[in-house]
């Protein structure tokens, strides 16, 4: 089940009105609808900032560094020469839209330790004048690689400022992330890499001081398929003072329905 990433904040917004009125469990004001949509918003950012990323460095070598990205998300990849620390520049341009059709602008720059799979690497994302659909992202994204015997882990310190197309509004965010490889390891083949996505705690801040903390836990974690848009299983829990969220985003089929449930209501499915 899920969601193409950025088409969500109406969606979501008439869907938790709905909630709201059938369920029966109390009212969320306009505030509480406009600072969950926000994080969610942060947090489809940057799963397309690190799946462009990792496409772009899913390599052992320096010579196949940047495979991915240019023909499929129409960038120029453009990497600094000689051995580690390597600096990988995924530039965008003025705007390209990829064949998910999603529209990116701008440059994401990445300044890699090491290898991406090698343990104690460290990576480090930062943005130029980028945006996504219109929503402009700044901050950086820290990957720190954990992994141990046949495991691959890392975690990743995500954090900046996210402003809506237009500069209506904007929100900073931060948190930690647990990432885990769970498919495709062992072989050239990006298509089939699949990440297990967990965290403890993701804290946005908006303009209006308002603020909302997302957690998925590791029993319940997001499953991201390189070869699937959307976010496929999985449950995320947005708080906001007292009013809770629950979005389960189904069991490992690739598709744009979901369902949720405000303040321990029932679920109700929508789509992105």
């Amino acid at each position: 089940m899920k969601k193409r990433n950025f088409v969500i904040a109406l969606t979501v917004v008439v869907g938790f009105t709905a909630c709201k009125k059938n369920a029966g469990g109390g009212v969320a004001d306009a505030s509480t609808l406009n600072v969950t949509t926000q994080s969610m918003i942060s947090d489809k950012l940057n799963e397309d900032a690190n799946t462009v990323f990792t496409s772009s460095v899913n390599s052992d070598s320096t010579s196949s560094l940047g495979a991915r990205p240019a023909p499929y998300y129409n960038a120029t990849v453009t990497i600094s020469p000689g051995a580690f620390p390597k600096t990988v520049t995924i530039n965008f341009g003025t705007g390209t839209t990829s064949p998910d059709g999603i529209i990116r602008s701008g440059k994401i720059i990445a300044v890699l330790s090491d290898s991406f799979y090698k343990v104690g690497s460290n990576d480090t994302l930062t943005f130029n004048n980028y945006t996504v659909n219109g929503y402009h992202k700044e901050g950086t994204i820290v990957w720190n690689n954990l992994s141990h015997g046949d495991t691959l882990a890392w975690t990743r310190v995500d954090s900046g400022t996210v402003t809506a197309p237009g500069g209506s509004s904007y929100w900073h965010h931060y948190g930690t992330t647990s990432v885990l490889q769970v498919g495709g390891i062992g072989d050239n083949n990006l298509l089939d890499n699949i990440y297990s996505i967990s965290w403890n705690s993701h804290t946005i801040v908006n303009s209006a001081g308002v603020t909302a903390i997302s957690v998925v836990l590791p029993i319940t974690p997001l499953e991201k398929k390189a070869d699937c848009p959307y976010i496929d299983a999985g449950q995320l829990v947005i708080a906001v003072g007292s009013d809770q969220m629950l979005i389960n985003f189904g069991y490992g089929t690739c598709d744009n329905t979901a369902s949720y449930s405000f303040n321990n209501g029932p679920f109700y499915d929508f789509t992105f």
